[in-house]
């Protein structure tokens, strides 16, 4: 739970507001008790849904059948005011962790207890269900676990906002990874059955640990969900009947709630002697000690005025927890210390990779999630609702980034002076809070609270050598150190470099300050498609596209565009969107002016990765079977390449050549004339743009089969192959290596000859692509680590460990890595050493 700020409300209706708990789909979400003490969750409306009176209209409708939903299975309706200036719905609040809170902390959960939790969330559906309520967003963060069973939250809502304006575009309003087909194409129009089928979604997280579709963004998931079977991997085999039969593709095919625990039923209490009633033996110790934490969480908050920088109050300790075998001993509830150790890198210099041991899930044992340990208790309190809008979509590394993966940005200032290095990180972002009385500041603002260093595993020699003289005292500035800043939400993909700052999507537009870790600007609203570039960040909430001044966020201009954007570009003083429907919309980005459309860029499902794109003084889209080439000014048909059904990958221009995949075939396209030179047919389809190089055209399938190609004649200079795919990340070129990551592991090959050089398996499958320069290779993985090997021998430099999956892929800049963590938090990091400052 977070303080409350001067803009919060003190009261609302006859509630006391105790803290700020979170956002949601609606808006914010606070903590209040009543006249006599009771405790509520009060979620309020944003300012766009309360000025639309066809949402008060539905949101009353919907609060008055959710008032008839029992309280026995769900968060019970306590009070609300649809027609209030800000509309509220107060709810009873549940001290109880998340069903994504449990995994994510306890591990998968073993078969009985998923039984007995699915069996309880279909005995809530049935509730929500007979009040004539469909959920829309059941996901992991909307089940709360309590010892005598689930509890399902935010029930009825989502549809009051799914028939908003905000979604006459037909846009989904869920969650991709959990929602059901039908409501990806049409969110409005979803029946029971769409529950049924994220109950199944539901089945294989709880059971597996990972959600049955999970792609690198959004948009990607969404084009999983439609177009491919769900990632049951790891799922018991006693568990696949029921996750197939709820998720069946026809809705009318798929079982009702009733039937579900029916089904359930004897797997539970199959005795009949009535001894086996007792709910809490269906969960692990492990997970009732969470349970236990969280209750110990109810002891009174600060008061609402308490200055920022007061010190947090102490917290009774967490239950003991069983300790792995060789792990350290378990660490005191977070509450009760100021701040815990920051995640500590492992480094080894030079030094060959030991074989992987066992990990502890997150946060039991070294692998712990930093965000408990590093943050005071009232600020990490997971809210008790999560978002129910979709995620924000950006832009896949090299997919309209102005500085991808390898990319160096152009010299700085002169080096600053600096002081001798030190180890360590500065902390920074909403929810910093200080460790030592010498750096504090407040949280709110977003300026540097230093915490403790992290030891690393060995130890890291100065440059300067042991004996080498100390630096001048009193020196005007302090050399770069790594920094971490965490976000209110979660971070999605990867981060966008541009001219010393660092833009990340994590609902609206966060810029930092690459030097320093600040924040410069953020944007209240929501970024579904972004663009930096020549000094301005673009941006679309779907209808609206804003271009911001990147220096300081002023806005300076602000269109409507008709339809949905998916995608953006920018370059050559032009902004490109991508609408729903096959819009391209091209604007010139200095006053917003339009310069030209088109409508007939039709796909059969769009994304970012295939959308409109600006290469050059060209862009380049594709619609009705064929790609174009229309000049960027004026939005004159230079030429168009007939191609058929298969989308193209985004064309890569290489020496006066567009290369690019489309199905299953690799093309060399004349860039003035669109005249065909040479393709490739490899035996499968191919998903990704090809990496090209004076060594050649590398393409890689799903499969793992590589390809290196002759750019002149598309003759296959040497093919090799790696283990089977999960994603459809490309290979990438790096001096003269091809990586191609595959599943858990990174290979490398002989750029000419094809020979493998090294191979690295982390411990869970890779996230995004690797990014190589200056003769190293950083690996994004879900085994909630960022990897660091030496590019020409493959071995291990350093590894820092995240409290969650690192998404996207790492950028690297100028020395410097940058990543995004599933815990909230963007990392800055020096790419040679980690956590370790250098010298400027």
């Amino acid at each position: 739970m977070d303080q409350l700020t001067a803009h919060d409300p003190r009261r609302i209706g006859p509630f006391e507001v105790l803290g700020r708990l979170g956002a949601g789909g609606m808006g914010l979400v606070y903590l209040a008790r009543s006249a006599a003490g009771r405790r509520v969750a009060i979620k309020t409306v944003r300012a766009e849904l309360a000025e639309d009176q066809l949402f008060r209209v539905r949101f009353a409708r919907e609060i008055a059948a959710a008032r008839t939903v029992s309280g026995f299975y769900t968060a019970a309706v306590v009070d609300a005011d649809a027609d209030a200036a800000v509309p509220w719905l107060a709810t009873a609040y549940i001290p109880a962790p998340s069903l994504e809170d449990l995994v994510t902390e306890c591990g998968p959960l073993p078969v009985a207890t998923v039984r007995w939790l699915i069996a309880g969330i279909a005995e809530a559906l049935q509730s929500i269900h007979a009040a004539n309520l469909v959920h829309r967003d059941l996901k992991p963060s909307n089940v709360l676990v309590t010892e005598d069973g689930p509890r399902v939250i935010d029930f009825g809502i989502a549809a009051g906002v799914s028939h908003t304006r905000l979604t006459m575009t037909n846009v989904a309003v869920g969650t991709p990874a959990y929602m059901s087909p039908e409501q990806a194409r049409d969110s409005r129009g979803v029946k029971g059955s769409s529950d049924v089928f994220s109950l199944g979604s539901l089945t294989v997280f709880s059971a597996t640990g990972h959600p049955p579709y999970h792609g690198a963004n959004p948009v990607e998931t969404v084009f999983m969900l439609l177009r491919e079977p769900p990632d049951l991997s790891g799922l018991p085999e006693e568990l696949v009947p029921l996750v197939r039969a709820c998720m069946r593709t026809a809705p009318e095919r798929r079982p009702m709630p009733a039937e579900i625990a029916a089904e359930l039923a004897p797997h539970l209490y199959g005795s009949g002697d009535g001894t086996e009633d007792d709910a809490g033996e269906w969960l692990p110790p492990v997970a009732l000690a969470l349970i236990e934490k969280k209750k110990g969480r109810r002891t009174p908050p600060p008061p609402p005025f308490q200055p920022a920088v007061a010190p947090p109050q102490q917290q009774p300790p967490l239950a003991p927890q069983p300790q792995q075998s060789g792990g350290p001993a378990p660490q005191p509830y977070p509450g009760s210390e100021a701040r815990g150790p920051l995640p500590a890198q492992q480094p080894q210099h030079g030094q060959p990779q030991q074989p992987a041991q066992p990990q502890p899930q997150r946060g039991v044992g070294q692998h712990a999630a930093p965000s408990p340990a590093a943050e005071p208790a009232a600020a990490t309190a997971t809210p008790p609702e999560a978002v129910t809008t979709a995620r924000p979509v950006v832009h896949l590394p090299g997919v309209a980034a102005p500085i991808g993966p390898g990319v160096r940005l152009p010299a700085g200032p002169p080096s600053e002076p600096v002081t001798p290095p030190t180890t360590g990180w500065v902390q920074r972002g909403a929810h910093a809070a200080p460790s030592a009385p010498a750096s504090t500041a407040s949280p709110a603002t977003g300026t540097p609270l230093s915490g403790p260093v992290p030891a690393p595993q060995a130890p890291i020699p100065s440059p300067a050598g042991p004996g080498a003289p100390a630096e001048p005292q009193g020196a005007p500035e302090a050399p770069w150190r790594p920094w971490r800043f965490r976000m209110s939400h979660d971070v999605w993909g990867a981060p966008i470099v541009s001219d010393g700052a660092l833009y990340v999507a994590s609902f609206g537009v966060h810029a930092l300050d690459i030097a320093s870790g600040r924040r410069r600007f953020r944007t209240d609203s929501v970024a579904w498609a972004l663009a930096v570039a020549d000094g301005r960040v673009h941006a679309a909430d779907g209808p609206n596209l804003v271009t911001l001044q990147a220096t300081d966020g002023a806005e300076r201009w602000r269109v409507a565009l008709d339809g949905w954007t998916y995608t953006l570009d920018a370059a050559g003083g032009a902004v490109v969107a991508g609408t729903r429907g096959g819009g391209v919309h091209v604007h010139s980005a200095i006053d917003g002016s339009e310069m030209w459309q088109a409508k007939d860029a039709q796909q059969a499902y769009e994304n970012p990765a295939s959308g409109p794109c600006v290469i050059g003084d060209s862009v380049y889209y594709y619609g009705g079977g064929c790609l174009r080439s229309v000049e960027l000014t004026t939005g004159q048909l230079q030429w168009a390449l007939p191609l058929g059904e298969e989308v193209p990958s985004r064309p890569v221009l290489h020496r006066g050549v567009l290369f690019l995949c489309s199905g299953p075939r690799v093309l060399a396209v004349d860039e003035e004339t669109g005249a065909e030179r040479w393709r490739f047919d490899a035996p499968v389809v191919l998903f990704t743009s090809p990496a090209v190089s004076e060594q050649g055209v590398f393409v890689a399938d799903y499969l793992g089969t590589v390809f290196a190609l002759d750019p002149a004649s598309g003759a296959v200079r040497w093919h090799a192959r790696t283990g089977g795919r999960q994603g459809a990340e490309p290979a990438v070129v790096a001096d003269d290596a091809v990586l191609v990551g595959s599943a858990d592991t990174v290979f490398a090959f002989d750029a000419r000859s094809g020979a493998e050089r090294w191979r690295y398996t982390a411990r869970a499958e890779l996230a995004g692509i690797p990014a190589a320069a200056d003769g190293l290779v950083h690996l994004g993985s879900r085994d909630h680590s960022l990897h660091t090997l030496d590019l020409a021998t493959g071995r291990l430099r350093w590894k820092l460990d995240t409290g969650g999956e690192i998404t996207g892929s790492p950028i690297t800049a100028d020395g410097r890595v940058f990543a995004c963590s599933k815990d909230h938090c963007v990392y800055a990091l020096d790419a040679l050493r980690g956590t370790a400052t250098t010298r400027e």
